[in-house]
């Protein structure tokens, strides 16, 4: 203010810019400093406000996992033998035993055996039939690969490979020395993909198809592996599959048989870890609440320490409201302290995991009933405690829901006194503006008067010394 108006001061040495800017000090503490420790607090509350919806909808999320019955559904499993097992969640499956007596194999054919890879094998043009099937007279496909005059046993693999190579795998395999053996490997286990050969023209090197004999023919074909059914007993039933990979004997149960004459005892249970987990992080997640709850609502004289949100109702009534919910007994008289849980008197939850897993060993039944709710044994429809406290939490969480409606409260409030700062400051500025003017013309008429008494007063000094 003293730098835009330079020159009061001068006539009065009393009406100067500090004076002004002294006054206007003193009405911004009066009228501006108290809008503008408001806009604070209510910065701080809505901050305050985003990490309590936070806290809020992570506590909703552990009780919207407990209060579905698919958290039950998890299982754990203890195979002793060497089948591997695996159970998908939601399955209804009981322990049970599991014998290996074969496993499905592939059918692998051996022809005999020629000098070379470019031996010429084919005196003709011809056909080479491959039967697929258990049943060469009613086979399930038929596939007939074509051979000319001179084809090399490496091109005719390569023939086999290209028209039936969705079926069968061919390949060359050096046995010995100048012994070049075609192998034909099913692409598949099971007695459905047996192999049958068949040289239908003839032309084909009579070698690739002389039977094996130790003694006379040890290069010759044979039958190196009989494609074969999977067999075996689940709980004591003899069961066949083309697979050893077992998917669709029970839904959700996923087997791989492993070796043949394993016996493995299937153990499945409940998997409680995964339930007591839970309950631990809706505990976890409740104390957080809880505890910056506390700490916006706080109020200790002697420390001083002042929440952001003491002396708000709603707030404090937050926390009270959420420990009836939960301490609630059912119409069974049944609640949330049977199962291990406890809250203390500063509101602090506690969990003792070891109670919760003895009522799953006793009744698993129960707990799900008492927990996600469903149909008791008399038919009746039974709402779980935490199917409530969900419902409860939903009040709060969630657009036009409680904290919603108070965030917006605060964003009003906070618009409402940036408006009052504004106009304020912008009231205070045009009347120190007015009273600077009237300072400046007041100065103008008291260095006037001042001039004009300064001159009366020469007049009076030489007359009194005449």
């Amino acid at each position: 203010m003293a730098s835009s108006i330079s020159s009061l001061g001068i006539g009065s040495g009393v009406l100067t810019a500090d004076v002004i800017d002294q006054l206007k000090a003193a009405d911004e503490s009066r009228i501006i400093t108290p809008i503008e420790n408001k806009i604070t607090i209510n910065n701080q509350q809505q901050d305050a406000e985003e990490l309590l919806s936070s806290l809020m909808s992570s506590f909703k999320a552990s009780a919207s996992a407990l209060s579905y019955d698919t958290i039950f559904d998890g299982k754990t499993i203890d195979v002793s033998g060497n089948a591997e097992v695996t159970i998908d969640a939601g399955a209804t499956v009981e322990s049970f035993s599991l014998e290996t007596v074969t496993l499905a194999k592939k059918d692998i054919e051996k022809l005999g055996a020629v000098a070379s890879t470019a031996t010429d094998i084919a005196s003709a043009d011809g056909t080479l039939e491959i039967k697929v099937g258990a049943d060469p007279l009613n086979p399930d496909q038929t596939l007939n690969i074509s051979y000319t005059a001179g084809m090399t046993l490496s091109e005719l693999t390569q023939a086999i490979t290209d028209g039936a190579g969705d079926y069968v795998s061919a390949s060359v395999l050096q046995t010995g020395d100048g012994a070049y053996n075609l192998v034909l490997t099913s692409k598949n286990t099971g007695e459905d993909f047996a192999l049958t050969l068949t040289d239908t023209s003839g032309f084909l090197d009579a070698a690739l198809f002389a039977a094996y004999d130790a003694v006379t023919n040890p290069t010759g074909y044979e039958e190196v592996q009989a494609a074969t059914d999977a067999t075996f007993k689940y709980n004591g039933i003899t069961t066949t599959r083309s697979t050893n990979d077992i998917s669709d004997l029970i839904l959700g149960v996923n087997i791989k048989l492993k070796e043949e004459g394993d016996v493995s005892s299937v153990d499945v249970n409940l998997d409680k870890d995964s339930i007591t987990g839970e309950l631990q992080l809706f505990v976890d997640s409740y104390n957080a609440l809880m505890s910056n709850i506390n700490d916006m609502t706080v109020k200790d004289d002697a420390t001083g320490a002042e929440g952001v949100f003491n002396g708000n109702t709603f707030v404090k009534s937050i926390g009270r409201d959420l420990i009836q919910t939960i301490t609630a007994f059912n119409t069974s008289n049944n609640s949330l302290m049977n199962y291990g849980i406890d809250i203390d008197r500063s509101g602090t939850m506690s969990f003792d995991k070891s109670v919760l897993e003895e009522k799953l060993n006793d009744d698993p039944d129960a707990v799900e009933l008492f927990f996600a709710g469903g149909l008791d044994s008399d038919g009746n429809d039974v709402t779980g405690i935490f199917e409530t406290i969900d419902e409860k939490l939903k009040s709060y969480t969630g657009y036009g829901k409680l904290l919603s409606d108070f965030k917006t409260n605060l964003e009003t409030e906070s618009t409402n006194l940036s408006e009052r700062y504004a106009a304020a400051q912008e009231n205070l500025n045009d009347r120190y503006e007015i009273m600077a003017k009237r300072f400046t013309a007041y100065d103008a008429i008291i260095s006037k008067i001042n001039s004009q008494f300064s001159s009366l007063q020469m007049i009076i000094n030489a007359e009194t010394n005449n």
